[in-house]
């Protein structure tokens, strides 16, 4: 199933945790980088946001990110496992062994903050 974006597609979901695929045609990856192409950092956000809107079943808006760690560039064929951990004002994720921050959010549709 591709996201919104059609940057990546969800393979399998076990609870708060989702396997994603890239979809290594997308445009954005021509930009970042030619020859050798990765995943930005700002896409891997917005798809630990998407995931989190699915799990809460609710729009989710992060509205500040801490503590994020590139510990590894990902690259658009790669396959990985996003697990998030959602816990009240704050969402904590983790991208394989690669990436992992928190975040804290809103529900820009409800009172639920």
């Amino acid at each position: 199933m591709w996201s919104n974006t059609d940057i990546y597609y969800i393979t399998a979901q076990d609870g708060s945790s989702f396997t994603v695929r890239f979809n290594p045609s997308h445009p954005v990856f021509a930009g970042h980088f030619p020859g050798h192409p990765i995943v930005p950092g700002a896409c891997l956000v917005q798809i630990a946001e998407d995931l989190s809107a699915r799990i809460m079943e609710r729009p989710v808006r992060f509205t500040a990110v801490k503590n994020l760690k590139f510990r590894q560039a990902l690259t658009p064929d790669a396959e990985v496992t996003v697990t998030l951990q959602c816990e009240p004002s704050i969402i904590k994720c983790q991208i394989a062994e690669s990436v992992s921050f928190s975040a804290t959010y809103m529900c820009p549709d409800s009172d639920v903050q």
